[in-house]
């Protein structure tokens, strides 16, 4: 027996073209995708114009509907043929033809055909209401021709404009309309990231510790949360209420609603935007409530909607092994990069019991078909102990050859599955308020109750976390985070201390009880030469602000990281970076569709010489900014910084057209004088981060830049971002509120706090490997605040009044 070919397997550099009804966004997400894959966009329209030297208009004005036809396809059929590789193709009108569609039939054979649609209703508000019905209908064909398809969803959140706020107010319209382009891009750019196969790659070597560098069934302890679709469909509880509850979700499709494939392709797309997490999709061999089929045609409904997990892309799909070998060969063919669960499912009374020899056997069969994960479970009686499925797991692992997919296996009974869990990796849990009384393997087990299991049983340890820097005694971080342990159920604790000698530092790093640290001035430049691992964006940014522990067994990373959450004694540690990070979600979150970063065109401003300012440059390159200027009042930190940048980026390959003064290669340029001109040759900038304390440190006095007028005429308006915010309304925030209500609204101002609450949920993630609570997180950071403010105030209060008394 050997696992089947894997017809799916498309080289990750062939053209990735994209299909769809008019108003599904296929040209909005072509921009997106070229952008961030770095390749070209060949549009249906543009290239027919090329060839022909004519728009379609014209060529039908000059020569006819029957010539325009025939010219068409063969344009259809060259543009294909010529841009085979590194290109992101958006197909027109024309993949509705047959003759067209056969063409990328023939072409699935070796390239990404993504069938792009969205809501009907949606579609339907942009088209003529005659043509409608008939297009959307005439458009399903597009599922025939291709081997893909992304669900387009309509984001319906509302935003508001950002109110007037008075110092020391808490900006809860901080954001004046984030742009509805930003989850299309993450959710698209994801997409991209699975079919191709480079997602998880990129991340693991970018930062190894990163949640999304660790596929679950390799981390320490992994959880699924299962989600049926007849709960989905009308759901009692929000997305937000959901969020963090597992480390990946199990879609169960229990239910054939009508508009089912349209139903389910919508489902997949609310997880990953409303999640973003890994899906495990999962076909219920007999759904509760539906009527009787013949084995034909419930086999071919089945095999449908395999396929349609398929083509979405999902991250597994969940498959049984003791269905028709024809099944289970049809979905092994067409897996593409998606991974594939191989199931045993032993239920009812009598269950094969673990010391069976046939585990084994059927453990090998998966194996040698090439599944990612194998996965057996069986109903239980109280007819078998924990020790006996330990027993045969250790069988497993000892006795068969290498390579061996990770398993999953425990026993389950009418109570749900048997806790404490017998499984590391893809325990089966659910929502501690869902009612769901259908599900019997998630009934009991939640996500935080089995984590704080794993403390009580001393397989995990409580540790110490910290913030540590010269001036921290007004951080949020310690709310922050104590919030998402006690959501999580990590007895951790988190502190505040005040520090500035490597030596002190050094000192609370060494305790066998150290977590992990965030880092403000004056060590995230100076901690670097003493560490031998660091992240790549680390590296290139030249400072680290999240310090961990290395304590694995070996010297290899993925040990490392598993060892999260375990005390000892240090081997060493590690130096990553999550400003930048926090920055770039600001800026993509704010930035309008008008202001979408072109790298010849854009251009950002920072404001600072020291490690934020670092991030904040390495987040615009990130972006694709490639022309960024810096002013600090000492121009020789600048300069210093500016240097820095242009070597990594000539070392990185990354350039930028030759414009005023400088060298083709300089991407950052210093700005000396808040009284100069903006330089000429190069566009306003739209966006703006200022990176230098509100506050006195060190002696030096506090910030108050404002920008020169000249400097803020962009037409199109842009985004300042603020990282100070003590106080919240620096000099530059009110300057931009007068600004924009006076000049130009089209200024998007995102504040202190919208930024440090990213950061704090970074370094969450990265200390603790486990999926962060945001919203709770942002919300314990703004009511934190606000306690901080009204301590200051009753603070002057009393200070005033005693100040009278003396008088």
């Amino acid at each position: 027996m050997s696992a089947p070919k894997n017809e799916r397997a498309l080289n990750p550099n062939a053209s990735i073209v994209l299909v769809g009804c008019r108003g599904a966004g296929k040209r909005t997400l072509g921009f997106m995708g070229a952008l961030h894959l770095r390749r070209r966009l060949v549009t249906e329209d543009h290239y027919f114009e090329k060839v022909t030297g004519l728009s379609r208009g014209q060529f039908i004005s000059q020569n006819g509907k029957e010539a325009f036809a025939r010219q068409n396809i063969d344009v259809f059929k060259r543009m294909l043929d010529s841009n085979r590789t590194d290109c992101i193709i958006e197909c027109g009108m024309s993949s509705f033809t047959e003759e067209a569609q056969n063409a990328l039939r023939a072409y699935s054979r070796t390239h990404p055909i993504v069938y792009i649609h969205r809501e009907r209703e949606q579609i339907s508000l942009l088209l003529d209401a005659a043509d409608a019905d008939q297009l959307l209908k005439a458009d399903e064909k597009h599922r025939g021709c291709s081997n893909l398809e992304y669900y387009n969803l309509f984001d319906s959140s509302k935003h508001t404009s950002l109110p007037a706020s008075g110092a020391g107010t808490p900006m809860d319209g901080r954001q004046a309309g984030p742009s509805k382009l930003l989850s299309a891009r993450e959710d698209f750019t994801k997409f991209l990231g699975l079919i191709t196969g480079r997602g998880a790659t990129r991340a693991w070597l970018e930062s190894p510790f990163s949640v999304g560098a660790i596929p679950p069934e390799f981390r320490s302890y992994s959880y699924a949360l299962r989600l049926r679709l007849s709960y989905l469909v009308d759901m009692d509880l929000e997305w937000e209420d959901l969020e963090a509850r597992g480390d990946c979700v199990e879609l169960i499709i229990d239910h054939w609603p009508d508009d089912l494939l349209n139903v389910v392709a919508n489902q997949v797309a609310l997880i990953r935007r409303k999640m973003g997490v890994p899906i495990i999709y999962h076909v219920e061999e007999n759904p509760r409530g539906e009527r009787r089929r013949s084995a034909a045609e419930k086999d071919s409904m089945d095999s449908e909607l395999l396929e349609l997990g398929l083509r979405l892309g999902v991250d597994y799909v969940s498959l049984d092994l003791q269905r028709d070998e024809a099944f289970v060969d049809r979905v092994l063919r067409h897996k593409g990069r998606s991974k594939i669960i191989g199931n045993y499912w032993h239920m009812g009374f009598g269950a094969v019991p673990w010391v069976d020899e046939r585990h084994v056997e059927n453990y090998q069969r998966a194996q040698a078909l090439g599944c990612d994960i194998v996965r057996i479970v069986r109903f239980c009686t109280g007819d078998s102990t924990v020790e006996v499925c330990e027993e045969f797991k250790r069988r497993v692992q000892q006795t068969l050859p290498d390579p061996k997919p990770p398993l999953v296996a425990y026993d389950f009974s009418v109570l749900g599955a048997r806790t404490p869990l017998q499984s590391r990796i893809l325990n089966p849990v659910k929502h501690p308020d869902m009612e769901n009384e259908r599900d019997h393997l998630a009934t009991v087990c939640t996500c935080t109750t089995s984590f704080e299991d794993l403390f009580r049983q001393f397989l995990l340890d409580p540790l110490q976390f910290y913030v540590l820097g010269s001036n921290v005694s007004y951080s949020l971080s310690p709310a922050m985070q104590s919030a998402a342990y006690d959501f999580s159920g990590m007895p951790h604790t988190f502190q505040a201390i005040t520090c500035s000698t490597l030596d002190s530092l050094n000192q609370i790093c060494i305790s066998d009880s150290f977590g992990g640290g965030c880092l403000t001035a004056p060590f995230k430049v100076a901690i670097m030469p003493h560490l031998k691992v660091m992240s790549h964006h680390a590296t290139a940014i030249g400072a680290v602000n999240v310090l961990l522990p290395l304590r694995g067994q070996t010297n290899a990373i993925l040990d490392h990281a598993n060892s999260r959450n375990k005390s000892g004694r240090a081997r060493d540690f590690f130096g990553d970076n999550t400003d930048w990070s926090a920055i770039l979600t600001c800026l993509r979150r704010a930035i309008s569709p008008r202001n979408y970063v072109q790298p010849s065109r854009t251009t950002g401003l920072v404001v600072g010489a020291g490690g934020m300012a670092r991030a904040a440059i390495y987040a615009l390159i990130q972006l694709g900014c490639r022309n960024i200027f810096i002013h600090n009042r000492t121009a020789r930190n600048a300069v210093e910084v500016a240097s820095h940048f242009n070597q990594w980026a000539a070392a990185q390959g990354i350039t930028t057209s030759s414009k005023g003064n400088g060298p083709p290669t300089e991407i950052c340029r210093v700005l000396p004088s808040l009284l100069d001109p903006w330089p000429p040759g190069y566009q306003l900038p739209t966006m703006v981060i200022s990176c230098v304390p509100a506050t006195s440190v060190d002696g030096n006095p506090p910030a108050d830049f404002e920008m020169p007028f000249d400097w803020l005429r962009s037409p199109t308006g842009g985004v300042v971002v603020e990282l100070a915010y003590e106080p919240l309304v620096t000099p530059l925030v009110a300057q931009m509120q007068i600004f924009r209500e006076n000049v130009s609204p089209s200024w998007v101002i995102v504040d202190g706090l919208e930024v440090v609450g990213e950061m704090a949920i970074e370094a969450f993630e990265l200390m603790t490997g486990r999926m962060a609570p945001k919203k709770l997180m942002k919300d314990v950071g703004r009511r934190t605040w606000e306690h901080q403010q009204q301590g200051q105030q009753q603070q002057r209060v009393l200070s005033y009044s005693s100040s009278d008394i003396v008088q």
